[in-house]
């Protein structure tokens, strides 16, 4: 390997319990038995993983609680190899948990608990680590946790001030955000991933190039929209590329958001053109939903590359200097 890009990822720390069964229950009272009970990284954790086995120094900043589920879940993302140095386990906090129900054709219900605890502060070393870094992340979700909305908020005003390029996925809860919260994020950000869904809730109505176009005189630099098996539309103000997805058979689509996510700032960072980068992300993300789960289930980067081979993509990865 050679000198990693190193991405910074700021909150959506969450404990998934994944259940794996037969099919959701289609009324009350049902009795099922489980194919396995397991706990993986979500949220973030997913990202953070998928960026690792790209290649890139992957650190995550936020918190989680100081329980036992906080515990494991630094304990996975530590054996990934993302560095959880920066990671807040205040006492008697608590993490964000979700419960995922999944069954054998991938649908998923979620039902989640959020964490308590004191709030996290920005501290000077937070801040230095991300000077040094080459890229932020973060979500929508992240600006919704009531312990680290104010970190997340100057975290991304520190990187935008030290010319550390800025990605935001806003997600799907981006409606229950102040618009003023999210409008800031989106100024402040370099790259803006989400889906053609998000897109609509964030632009007055507007859907398609329009809501492109709406995206991006708020001031980032770049427009992706994710659109699934289609692939996705990426965007600047001078030109739209829109690259098609890859027919693979979809088994769960479950994280194929984050590694699509993780694949981008990879190719962003090592300097592919905008389409090779597009069909990197896509590639990822149709490695993804071939695999069941999440966090620690997120492809490898054998598993991207076997995709690229399987359709004869020339995509230079890994690049060159890794």
């Amino acid at each position: 390997m050679g000198n990693p890009y190193t991405v910074i990822s700021v909150g959506d720390l969450v404990a998934d319990l994944i259940v794996e069964i037969p099919e959701l229950p289609a009324r009350a009272n049902e009795h099922q038995i489980a194919h396995s009970l397991r706990l993986e990284p979500g949220g973030a954790g997913s990202f953070l993983i998928a960026g690792a086995r790209l290649g890139m120094r992957m650190q995550a900043m936020g918190c989680l609680g100081d329980d036992l589920y906080g515990r494991q879940v630094i304990g996975i993302l530590r054996d990934e190899g993302v560095d959880v140095r920066a990671v807040a386990q205040p006492p008697g906090s608590t993490s964000t948990t979700v419960l995922v129900l999944t069954d054998d054709t991938g649908e998923h219900v979620f039902l989640g608990v959020a964490g308590h605890g004191t709030t996290v502060s920005l501290t000077a070393d937070c801040r230095q680590e991300i000077r040094r870094s080459d890229a932020l992340f973060t979500y929508g979700y992240a600006l919704l946790e009531e312990q680290l909305a104010q970190f997340t908020r100057e975290a991304v005003q520190e990187a935008h001030q030290q010319g550390v390029p800025v990605f935001f996925d806003p997600g799907p809860l981006v409606a229950q955000m102040p618009e003023d919260v999210w409008r800031d994020s989106v100024r402040r950000s370099r790259v803006l991933l989400l889906t053609e869904d998000e897109a609509c809730r964030m632009g007055d109505g507007l859907c398609g190039e329009d809501v492109v176009h709406f995206l991006l005189k708020m001031g980032p630099e770049l427009v992706v929209l994710k659109r699934g098996e289609r692939g996705c539309l990426v965007a600047t103000a001078d030109q739209i590329i829109e690259t098609p997805g890859f027919p693979v058979p979809v088994r769960d689509t479950a994280a194929a958001g984050d590694s699509f996510d993780a694949a981008f700032v990879y190719g962003y960072l090592h300097h592919y053109s905008l389409s090779q980068t597009a069909v990197l992300a896509n590639a990822m993300g149709a490695a993804k939903v071939q695999k069941m789960g999440s966090g620690t289930k997120v492809p490898t980067a054998g598993e991207l590359i076997a995709v690229l081979r399987q359709f004869g993509t020339e995509v230079d990865f890994p690049a060159k200097g890794d």
